[in-house]
C-alpha cells in the first residue's frame, strides 16, 4: 500500500499517527527569564556583574537581551533592528529609539530575536562595559 494512501486511511479511522517515545517521562515546563540592560539603567547586578532588570520588566524599552530557560533548554534573545543590526543604546543615532515603531508596518522597529550563545555573551559584555568592540564582534558572529 502506498504510504500516502495509508496515512489517509489512518486519518479517516481517527487513529493517532504519532507516538511519544518516552511516555513515562515527566516534562519540566518551568520557565525562568533573565533580562539584561545597559549599565546605568539596571535594577541590580548579578553575581557576574552584568546589569539586570527585574523579571516583570521583560517588555520594558530598557530590556536589550534576555535568556529564557524552559525546563532544561535555554534560549538566548537580543534586540535587533529590521536590518539585523544589534541595538546600541549608547549609539549616536539609536539612543532612546528602542521603543520606536515602524511607520509603514505599525510594529516595533527593535524586536527580540533568537541568537547563539557566543553572540549573546559578546552582547552582554558590551552592555556591561559599554565598549563598542564587543558590539562589533557580536554583530560579526551573527
Amino acid at each position: 500500500m502506498d504510504k500516502r494512501l495509508w496515512e489517509k486511511e489512518k486519518k479517516k479511522e481517527g487513529q493517532v499517527m504519532f507516538h511519544k517515545i518516552d511516555s513515562g517521562k515527566e516534562e519540566d515546563n518551568t520557565r525562568a527569564t533573565t533580562i539584561y540592560t545597559i549599565y546605568g539603567r539596571h535594577d541590580f547586578e548579578d553575581d557576574s556583574g552584568f546589569p539586570r532588570l527585574e523579571e516583570d520588566k521583560e517588555e520594558s524599552n530598557d530590556a536589550y537581551a534576555k535568556a529564557v530557560t524552559v525546563g532544561a533548554r535555554q534560549k538566548y534573545y537580543v534586540k535587533r533592528g529590521r536590518y539585523g543590526r544589534l541595538y546600541n543604546p549608547i549609539g549616536l543615532y539609536s539612543e532612546g529609539q528602542s521603543g520606536k515603531q515602524m511607520r509603514h508596518a505599525g510594529r516595533p522597529e527593535w524586536t527580540f530575536q533568537e541568537t547563539g550563545k557566543d553572540v549573546f555573551d559578546k552582547y552582554l559584555n558590551f552592555l556591561k562595559t559599554k565598549n563598542a568592540a564587543w558590539l562589533n564582534n557580536a554583530e560579526r558572529g551573527y
